[in-house]
């Protein structure tokens, strides 16, 4: 098979605009991470899309220290980012 050259764009924020095609032959969407294997001469010899993992999927890899399940554990964490979030409202609002 015959190697083609497909280039990107690098701006000024470092971030790179990959072309349609590569994004489309390795299977990759907005928000995937992408591993660059180099070799020895620090030249990038393999591009590797990295999978998305969900609070859900590792939660089984966890030590388990308390009883509470997933979604239990996703509900309290809401609820604590809501009481902070409203309480540095209520900050800005005496200042």
């Amino acid at each position: 098979m015959a190697k083609q050259l497909l280039s990107g764009k690098l701006t000024s924020k470092g971030q790179l605009t990959i072309p349609v095609e590569l994004r489309t032959l390795l299977n990759i969407k907005e928000g995937d991470r992408l591993a660059f294997v180099l070799d020895e001469n620090e030249r990038i010899i393999e591009v590797q899309p990295k999978t998305k993992k969900s609070i859900r999927g590792v939660m089984g890899a966890l030590k388990s220290t308390s009883s509470i399940d997933v979604d239990e554990a996703i509900e309290l964490a809401i609820t604590e980012r809501a009481k902070a979030v409203t309480s540095g409202l209520r900050e800005f609002e005496n200042e």
